[in-house]
């Protein structure tokens, strides 16, 4: 089998990536003007072969091309032109396009990425006993293309999200840097939804905590009146938060922190309730 590279940082990649196998396939190098051929001989099977090729030159793209592919489509096909916007979108596409979460799953509607290029290496080698990199980049990744033009258009999505959330927070913790405080100190135990308690630590009943929402300006700071998360704690705006639990990653009280800041202080759950007045 032959495999021709334009350029030498890709020959370099490709036998690189080609180590692990190196008992198995040995590689001859020619080098002149217009790159590199490389010749492939294996001790396994033709099959095998082509699977260890297929799976080394999609490598070889992701690690020399798939970063300008994607600039490429953040700032020709979306018009983004800021720098600082361009990065954030890059790094939620490459979230999106190899995180094994839950989540960036969904957004690729769980097509593996790597697997996806390698299949169209594959079709070529399974046609091909000479290949050309550059050819198959220009003419054979139609298919990966309109999936990488769908996810960026996903990271775009999740960075306006991101945004919009930021705005949000910046509002509510302009709020409370010029409110003053209506309470001194306000208790809180972590759980599906917060337990909130007074500085006797006596629990805040939820007809307590609508009075004091009913006194805020939720509507007009995004919150809702029938939330009982955050929206007690803007509107009763302590001098002080203490936060009980045993996460303090929980998201509900990242935002806390994120929003009242040297405001909140986080202790281990073993504390008594009913000794936290001070």
């Amino acid at each position: 089998m032959e495999v021709y590279f334009e350029t030498d940082k890709e020959a370099q990649a490709f036998c690189n990536q080609l180590i692990p196998y190196r008992k198995q396939i040995s590689v001859h190098q020619q080098t002149n003007a217009w790159g590199s051929r490389l010749q492939l001989e294996s001790n396994g099977t033709k099959a095998e072969l082509i699977h260890v090729i297929s799976s080394v030159m999609s490598n070889v793209l992701i690690e020399e091309h798939l970063s300008d592919i994607i600039i490429r489509e953040i700032t020709e096909e979306y018009y983004f032109s800021d720098p600082e916007e361009i990065n954030r979108i890059y790094d939620f596409s490459m979230g999106i396009l190899f995180e094994t979460d839950e989540d960036n799953q969904t957004l690729r509607e769980h097509v593996d990425t790597a697997k996806l290029l390698q299949h169209i290496f594959l079709q070529q080698l399974k046609e091909h006993t000479s290949i050309h990199f550059r050819a198959i980049l220009r003419f054979r990744l139609a298919s990966f293309l309109t999936f990488i033009h769908e996810c960026v258009g996903k990271a775009i999505e999740e960075f306006k999200r991101e945004e919009d959330h930021q705005a949000f927070m910046d509002t509510l913790r302009h709020y409370i840097e010029k409110k003053e405080p209506c309470v001194d100190l306000v208790h809180i135990e972590q759980g599906e939804n917060f337990t909130f308690y007074n500085e006797k630590g006596e629990v805040i009943s939820k007809d307590m905590l609508r009075m004091w929402m009913f006194q805020a300006p939720l509507y007009v700071l995004g919150l809702h009146d029938n939330e009982f998360n955050l929206s007690p704690l803007i509107a009763m705006a302590p001098a002080k938060i203490k936060v009980y639990g045993n996460n303090p990653a929980d998201p509900k009280t990242m935002t806390i922190i994120n929003i009242f800041q040297e405001r909140v202080l986080f202790e281990a759950k073993g504390a008594s309730i009913l000794s936290r007045g001070e």
